[in-house]
């Protein structure tokens, strides 16, 4: 389920030239945005800035022209258009043309410099959060593999379509045809008349969807829950939930549920209303890492200081980084003779420090958290670290 891999990352990030091109926009997956072309219209208007941009360097013309058609070429393409997410991030540079369709919003956004802004990619690059969702009635079985982006369907070998798989008409039928054989006249039941154990006080349809429940449940604990400790969701009307629960082998069901039936609800939105229950599991590692970060406030294990993060970042001592959202911090550090220099609005040559040490930060296997202004660890800094080790 990645989006984009770590080896793709690290392409984008180890690229050097003298004319690196990023272009993030917010895009549109169906509706009168895309029926009136509105993506398409915006992407071209960035690819215009950034010709009026290299113009304005003084780059030969025709060297823009070729840099920039590939651009051009993709704004021509209406299937393309067609068939977008939520985001678009694209990277130009000589002989270098790279497309990544995201399943999250984007700020609009262009810059031209030496390297690639990889900033807005930081969310696809977090830690995954997985959990299952197995969607319940008795006419539909189905079971998703998801995270914090997207939901696919796992076609698990085995797996009921419904109760009928597992409990056949002819079997039902043939209970009935025992019951009403086992009537005395004026319809009394001939004591003992029981069938397939029953007389436990389940009356038959509650006996049939039991077993039709162990079913999907062992088929899914032998092929696939038997290793796994995430959390899966259930969606299926309550009693039926509540059975399940009470049957299953696996003992990581979330407490979330989505009650309600939803043989006929399309799989996007049933995700959307997995995904907003599910919010405060994809925040759990964050909330670790801040907790790590405020029990070693007063240690040299955590630090809000940028001179000291961004270095911190290069050498590999950053375990969690925290980074606020939508903010540059331009500068220059060099990493040989560990001289860093801030500045207070971009110079050229410049980098996007917080762009840097993210890039760092991952490369080097730490994680990345972005966050709005108001979670950030302090108030006045829009980066900071806990740390492996002290500086």
């Amino acid at each position: 389920m990645e989006i984009i891999s770590k080896e793709e990352f690290t392409e984008l990030a180890n690229y050097q030239s003298d004319v690196c091109i990023s272009i993030y926009i917010p895009t549109h997956a169906a509706g009168i945005a895309v029926n009136e072309r509105y993506d398409t219209i915006v992407f071209k208007n960035n690819v215009q800035r950034a010709k009026v941009e290299l113009n304005g360097k003084g780059i030969d013309p025709r060297e823009v022209d070729t840099l920039l058609a590939p651009a051009f070429e993709l704004v021509r393409d209406e299937e393309f258009w067609n068939q977008q997410l939520q985001g678009l991030a694209v990277f130009i540079s000589k002989g270098f043309f790279k497309i990544f369709k995201l399943p999250l919003t984007v700020k609009e956004e262009l810059l031209v410099n030496s390297s690639f802004l990889l900033t807005p990619l930081l969310p696809v690059m977090e830690r995954r959060h997985k959990f299952y969702l197995l969607v319940l009635s008795k006419k539909d079985c189905k079971f998703y593999e998801c995270d914090q982006f997207e939901m696919k369907k796992l076609e698990v070998e085995g797996l009921p379509y419904n109760i009928d798989d597992v409990v056949p008409f002819e079997q039902k039928e043939r209970r009935q045809t025992h019951r009403r054989a086992g009537a005395g006249a004026g319809g009394a039941a001939i004591v003992g008349a029981n069938f397939h154990g029953h007389g436990t006080g389940l009356s038959d349809e509650e006996e049939y969807l039991e077993q039709y429940f162990k079913e999907v449940d062992q088929t899914l604990w032998t092929e696939v829950l038997h290793n796994q400790h995430v959390p899966l969701v259930i969606a299926a009307v309550e009693y039926e939930a509540a059975l399940y629960r009470q049957i299953s082998n696996y003992k990581h069901i979330s407490d979330v549920t989505l009650t309600g039936n939803y043989e006929h609800e399309d799989r996007q939105s049933i995700y959307l209303k997995v995904k907003e229950r599910m919010a405060p599991y994809f925040k759990e590692y964050v909330n670790d890492a801040l907790k790590n970060f405020y029990n070693n406030s007063t240690t040299q294990l955590s630090s809000s200081v940028p001179s000291e993060v961004v270095p911190a970042a290069y050498y590999a001592q950053v375990s969690d980084l925290f980074v606020e959202k939508n903010q540059h911090l331009w500068g220059t550090f060099n990493e040989k003779d560990n001289v860093i220099e801030i500045h207070d609005e971009k110079r050229e040559g410049d980098d996007c420090l917080i762009n840097k040490a993210i890039i760092k930060t991952i490369m080097n296997g730490g994680e990345v958290h972005m966050l709005d202004k108001e979670k950030m660890p302090v108030d006045q800094s829009p980066i900071a670290a806990f740390l492996r080790f002290a500086m």
